[in-house]
């Protein structure tokens, strides 16, 4: 009674045909329309397995089925069933059960195997996501000897563009013109859209002129190529191919939905140029061809709209809107956000809420970033944890989002948690190999994390992520971010490098204003804009670093000059110096200020050029400032030109700019021209003035924290033993050739007295604690608040010779490396 049946309705039935079949003598007289109904009846893999065998060993699917002797009554309808028809009747059962492979591999012993089924199994393997398994199967098919047609190359172009694999799709190129389907309209669509997805703009734009050249192209080859120059950020070339196509297509056949594609697919175009006017047109262009009711016309409108700045026609859109999608409410949520009107978007998201639209992970992402960029960190951290909560999954812009409102926040805890996150859900990659798919998102969840590590002051980690990320892939945002937390939270002297780096080839990554930005800071907290070059006496260095911005791309302007201007002068590079300050206004356009004249003033000055110092003085196109004057009364203590310091002192005082520094200057000029009388006056000067001069304090690091001394101090508890190996080494040094500059003991006593004095400085209290407390090979470093004293920079000198290690001060003025006998700035400060 079972062969009766047009249908088996159980898999208990199929187990109990086999059964039957196999006790009967299966294969010798069962019809194969018992086969191909049973294949139709089963429900899992083991089944499919057990009836593909017995029709194996049957030979159904090797022999005619005339040479089989049928003694089962037939069904009501017996058609003929070839091997090839049961070959794929078994091919779609396996289908049917969700196995593929079984499925690929009965199709390759179908002789002949249609085509239809190859195009169904790649296509089934482009639906999940397995493109290189669809390329595969691709491989086989022309392996077993069937010919792709029509359905087949589309198919597989799509699985080449979305790999994206430029090899893949030029070889399936070759196959097309190879078929005979070059002109097909439907597979040179695919081709252009490979193309485009590949990163090949040139090769698709060519497809797309032959196909217009033979006449055949669609709205859809015009939308292809439109795509292709939005997508490879050329935007007026989109606009210009959009009202090409709008002229010539609008004779051939379209529907609406390709309408609507050409309207969606152009309007990235304007919002990149911010081109609202050519919104409008097309958005009256959607109104008289009917499209713009829909609702993907009339979300991409509300974004483009929002990203021209008119949130006022981005809200009109939104409302004249019959049917809204959770899409659409992403698109005016986010067109506030951006605009800075964060207040409206929040308002926007409490109503989706109230109104039970199901918020997706752009809306989420849309309010995160809001709080983050207003710097309400906690808030947008409170909203993530409502969106996990919800069941959204965050993608990589949420993450950026929430990294940044942890950065706001100094939130290292929950940065380190977000970071976990992460890389347990494959937000980031484990291994930084960058270069395929998908690693711009990547680069950009690195570029966060150093921000935010950076932020919360823990430079180690940043360092680190930094570091592992190929020098070739970093972008400018990855240098900014790295440079910027150094300048703002670390060492300002690691920006400055890290920037020399930036600059340097191979891979050397041109600054934008953020960078530039983030130096100029690194700079001013090193000392009022003198860049770590320039300070630190290596002046071919900072003019190489200059040569190397232009070279990047980087237009000097005039806070640029001044950093080279004031290199040349601590590096007494007079000449080139001079050239810089000519070339400013003759070949950059650079006008030159107060500041950059103060620069020239003080290299010539430095030389011992004083009379050019002044003339340069007299001539400035503007009236001289306090740093004009400031800068030649330095000079003139250098060469003990007490007139024009005084001259120079009377114009600060004139302009209510004198300071406890410039009578100092002027103090200690008289002292060195033994001018006791003047030195006095200028003191009482002082005193009734108000102005108390400034102690010179230094202060070193140590290992048991930092610690300060002022000069002749004895309050440390290591006092006793800074004071024997001070006298030690300056013992020592006096053997190898030192001798104490006594014109830097200010004061009108012995010579005794005076070397009595200059051993007390602060600095050298500072070194003999650094050389007590600092490991042998780790350099001391120093700071004092005021310029070096010149007996204590040659003491240095000497003392570099005999010690293990690098002696780095860093003065009010510059910084001096001391090493092995020479100082970074070659006496020249």
């Amino acid at each position: 009674m079972l062969f009766n049946l047009p249908r088996v309705t159980t898999p208990i039935a199929v187990r109990w045909f086999i059964s039957v079949a196999n006790a009967a003598g299966f294969g010798r007289d069962v019809s194969p329309v018992h086969f191909a109904a049973l294949l139709k009846e089963c429900r899992s893999v083991n089944a499919v397995h057990q009836v593909h065998q017995q029709l194996i060993s049957s030979g159904l699917l090797s022999y005619p089925a005339s040479l089989l002797e049928v003694s089962f009554p037939p069904l009501p309808s017996q058609p003929y069933l070839s091997p090839r028809s049961l070959g794929t009747g078994v091919v779609a059962a396996y289908l049917a059960c969700g196995s593929k492979d079984e499925a690929l591999t009965a199709l390759e012993h179908v002789v002949p195997s249609p085509a239809v089924w190859w195009n169904l199994l790649i296509r089934e393997h482009i639906k999940e996501g397995h493109l290189e398994h669809a390329i595969a199967v691709s491989c086989r098919m022309l392996r077993a000897g069937t010919r792709p047609d029509h359905f087949t190359l589309p198919h597989i172009l799509k699985a080449c563009g979305e790999l994206p694999s430029y090899r893949c799709g030029i070889t399936l190129h070759g196959l097309i013109c190879c078929n005979g389907f070059e002109s097909n309209v439907f597979v040179c669509n695919a081709l252009v859209a490979m193309y485009a997805r590949c990163g090949s703009l040139k090769e698709a734009s060519q497809v797309f002129q032959e196909i217009a050249q033979r006449g055949i192209d669609d709205v859809i080859s015009w939308n292809s190529i439109v795509a292709a120059h939005v997508k490879h950020n050329s935007p007026w070339t989109a606009l210009d191919m959009f009202s090409k196509m709008s002229m010539i297509v609008h004779e051939k056949a379209t529907n609406d939905r390709s309408n609507i594609i050409s309207i969606v697919n152009i309007l990235p175009a304007c919002a990149s140029l911010k081109a609202l006017p050519r919104t409008r047109e097309i958005h009256g262009n959607a109104i008289r061809h009917g499209t713009f009711p829909d609702v993907f016309v009339g979300n991409a409108l509300v974004g483009t709209y929002a990203k021209c700045g008119s949130m006022k026609d981005a809200v009109k859109v939104f409302n004249m809107m019959e049917i809204k999608d959770v899409v659409s409410w992403n698109a005016i949520v986010t067109g506030y956000s951006q605009s800075g009107n964060f207040e409206a978007a929040f308002e926007i998201f409490k109503n989706m809420r109230k109104e039970n639209i199901s918020a997706d992970v752009v809306t989420w992402t849309a309010v995160i970033a809001g709080y983050a960029q207003r710097g309400c960190g906690q808030e947008a951290l409170n909203v993530f944890r409502q969106m996990l909560f919800s069941g959204s999954e965050p993608n990589s812009i949420t993450i950026i989002s929430v990294l940044s409102a942890c950065a706001s926040l100094g939130a290292y805890s929950q940065g380190m948690e977000t970071h976990a996150y992460s890389l347990k859900n494959r937000l980031l990659s484990l291994d930084n190999h960058f270069g395929g798919t998908g690693d711009e998102e990547d680069l950009m969840v690195h570029n966060a994390l150093i921000d935010m590590y950076s932020k919360c002051r823990i430079f180690k980690a940043a360092r680190s992520i930094f570091d592992s990320i190929p020098r070739k892939e970093r972008n400018v945002v990855t240098w900014t971010v790295m440079i910027g937390g150094y300048a703002q939270y670390g060492d300002s002297n690691d920006a400055l490098e890290l920037f020399s780096q930036m600059l340097s080839k191979p891979h050397a990554v041109a600054p934008n204003a953020f960078t530039v930005s983030c130096i100029l800071m690194a700079c001013a907290h090193l000392s009022a804009l003198r860049v770590g070059y320039g300070m630190h006496g290596r002046g071919n260095e900072a003019l190489e670093i200059f040569d190397k911005m232009q070279m990047a791309g980087f237009v000097p302007d005039d806070i640029s000059f001044l950093v080279v201007l004031y290199a040349c002068s601590h590096s007494r590079m007079i000449d080139r110096g001079l050239d810089y300050f000519d070339s400013m206004s003759r070949d950059y356009g650079v006008a030159a200020g107060a500041e950059h004249y103060a620069c020239v003033i003080d290299l010539l000055a430095r030389s011992g050029q004083i009379d050019r110092a002044w003339n340069m003085v007299k001539d400035m196109p503007m009236e001289p400032t306090a740093v004009v004057w400031v800068a030649l009364l330095s000079a003139c203590r250098v060469h003990s030109n007490v007139e024009l310091a005084e001259y120079a002192l009377n114009k600060l005082v004139e302009m209510n700019a004198e300071n406890d520094g410039s009578y100092t200057l002027i103090s200690n000029i008289y002292a060195n021209a033994r001018r006791w009388k003047d030195v006095a006056r200028i003191r009482n000067l002082m005193k009734n003035s108000g102005i108390k001069k400034r102690p010179g304090c230094s202060w070193v690091q140590g290992k048991k924290g930092t610690a300060s001394f002022f000069v002749g101090d004895r309050s440390h508890s290591l006092s006793p033993q800074i004071y024997a190996l001070l006298q030690r080494l300056i013992d020592r040094i006096k053997s190898m050739g030192y001798v104490p500059e006594t014109n830097f003991a200010l004061h009108d006593v012995d010579d005794e007295e005076k070397n009595n004095l200059l051993a007390e400085h602060s600095e050298k209290l500072a070194l003999a604690y650094g050389l007590l407390t600092t490991s042998p090979g780790c350099p001391i470093r120093i700071t004092k608040n005021l310029r070096v004293c010149g007996d204590c920079h040659s003491a240095f000198t000497y003392i570099s010779k005999i010690v293990d290690h690098e002696i780095i001060v860093r003065d009010s003025s510059r910084f001096h490396h001391f090493k092995n006998g020479v100082c970074s700035c070659g006496d020249y400060w």
